[in-house]
């Protein structure tokens, strides 16, 4: 984030200075005055303090789960826009956001039956031996460390 964020600080102000109508500020209203324009500022700043925590609070969230869970995520956030729109601003439901909506929670479901039988698989092969006919407990498997300069000659 600390490479990105400035380097897309510096093509948004270049995009902006260049197509944005800079000359129609004075004559807005969210700066015709002290009080305004001190609002204003303060908006902008809690709006680019959201951005900046919710990308923030994704690229933990990615580093700690998958990418996949934040898919999925982002997808039923995705439906409950949908749903919150219909419900509360009566946005029209038509026969495709019903679709769409039926697809989400489907593909939802089918992951969350992944990975809960994953889970299951997981947690049963744990407590099962995966080498019933070792008598001396040795793992199957080695670990090899990178650190050679703990090793010593001798062997």
């Amino acid at each position: 984030m600390s490479y990105v964020t400035p380097v897309m600080a510096i093509t948004t102000a270049i995009i902006s200075i260049a197509m944005d109508p800079w000359h129609e500020v004075r004559a807005s209203h969210f700066f015709d005055s002290p009080a305004h324009i001190l609002r204003s500022i303060l908006l902008m700043l809690l709006g680019g303090a959201l951005a900046f925590f919710m990308v923030l609070t994704e690229y933990v969230l990615v580093s700690v789960t998958s990418a996949v869970t934040v898919t999925i995520a982002g997808i039923v956030k995705e439906a409950v826009t949908i749903l919150v729109a219909v419900l509360f601003f009566n946005d029209p439901f038509t026969w495709l956001k019903g679709f769409g909506l039926a697809t989400i929670i489907f593909g939802v479901s089918l992951f969350n039956l992944y990975k809960y039988h994953r889970f299951k698989k997981d947690r049963h092969s744990k407590h099962v031996d995966p080498n019933p006919h070792s008598s001396n407990g040795a793992s199957k498997y080695v670990i090899i460390d990178d650190d050679i300069e703990d090793l010593d000659d001798t062997g």
